[in-house]
């Protein structure tokens, strides 16, 4: 019986060493995944793409660039360790994963909104008896527009359709930039809001017209000149693992974005290189250059920076349309 016990002994011993020893090789590394949505936020990770940076955390990182309708998706399903996408949705989604929820290390893009007229509108009231053309119903660009209009008293002045009203802003909706700009160039509308590099290639497309641009970011926030539009979303597990140097990824991204304007070419084909397969590319390297780039405006901030700003912009479009965003504490930063 000692004899029998004895045998068995060592084969449980043998298979717990077995069990560890499969668990993790020493030395191994972690695997992490990074995503971003195709257009001005995965420029922003350009070099990281280029250089399979690794920001000093001891993992193999993989980027991954997808289209913007499945960033949502990526994290609803837990499948990214990094995400970057826009507030509005991190702030409906950042629970979905609920074994390990995400929480928001920093702003990654402060706004690419433009107003671009061919009639010289040069303020907000100067789309009174005008029809404005504006992508993306009930999206940021319409929801943004609709909160600075809220900013200055002119929300109720607001009516959707195809014909300018007297006293009225029209907002005629497109699904996307290039529906909308045949007509800029006709003339069918004077008036578009507009996303870099759309707003910079209408210039180009007709140059025929002399166009008029209003900075979006600078009617939001006049001091700042920036709204919070694309963040940085971790796992709790991975920012708790390897909080250091989380916290010191600004470095990291503003050398990336002095990177994409240098080298816009070869920006672009490191995003593309990494789109998802099937994915028509947003970005074309004839169409961006170093301003189109700046007015993107990438550049990093961190949670404890953002803070304010973030809340400011939930609360704003949540009171324009209530489903466009979820109320978030403080657990929704890092």
């Amino acid at each position: 019986m000692k004899k029998f016990f004895a045998v068995m002994l060592s084969i449980m011993l043998t298979l717990s060493l077995f069990s560890v020893a499969c668990d993790k090789p020493a030395g191994e590394k972690d695997t992490l995944t990074f995503y971003a949505p195709d257009g001005a936020p995965a420029l922003a990770i350009a070099e990281f793409i280029e250089d399979d940076e690794d920001f000093g955390i001891d993992a193999d990182i993989t980027y991954s660039v997808v289209a913007s309708s499945d960033i949502g998706p990526t994290m609803a399903q837990g499948k990214g360790d990094f995400i970057v996408m826009p507030v509005n949705a991190a702030s409906k989604l950042y629970k979905a994963n609920k074994n390990d929820p995400y929480i928001m290390a920093g702003v990654v893009t402060h706004g690419n909104l433009y107003i671009m007229s061919s009639d010289n509108t040069t303020s907000l009231d100067g789309l009174l008896g005008k029809v404005v053309g504006v992508i993306g119903q009930g999206l940021v660009p319409d929801l943004t527009l609709k909160a600075i209009l809220s900013d200055n008293n002119l929300l109720d002045k607001v009516v959707v359709g195809d014909t300018a009203t007297e006293g009225k802003i029209t907002l005629r909706y497109f699904a996307q930039a290039p529906e909308m700009m045949p007509l800029l160039k006709q003339g069918v509308i004077s008036v578009g809001l507009l996303p870099e590099p759309a707003a910079t290639n209408l210039t180009k497309v007709a140059p025929n017209r002399e166009w008029t641009r209003l900075d979006i970011q600078e009617l939001y926030d006049g001091e700042q000149k920036s709204y919070p539009q694309a963040v940085l979303m971790v796992k709790k597990s991975v920012y708790d693992k390897y909080k250091t140097q989380i916290d010191g990824m600004k470095t990291y991204f503003d050398s990336s974005a002095a990177w994409a304007k240098e080298n816009p070419e070869d920006a672009v084909d490191a995003v593309n290189e990494r789109l998802a397969q099937g994915v028509t590319p947003s970005l074309v390297a004839a169409n961006i250059t170093p301003a189109v780039i700046e007015n993107c405006k990438i550049y990093y901030e961190n949670a404890s920076v953002s803070k304010t700003a973030v809340k400011n912009y939930i609360n704003k479009i949540i009171a324009i349309a209530p489903q466009s965003a979820a109320n978030i504490s403080d657990d929704f930063f890092a």
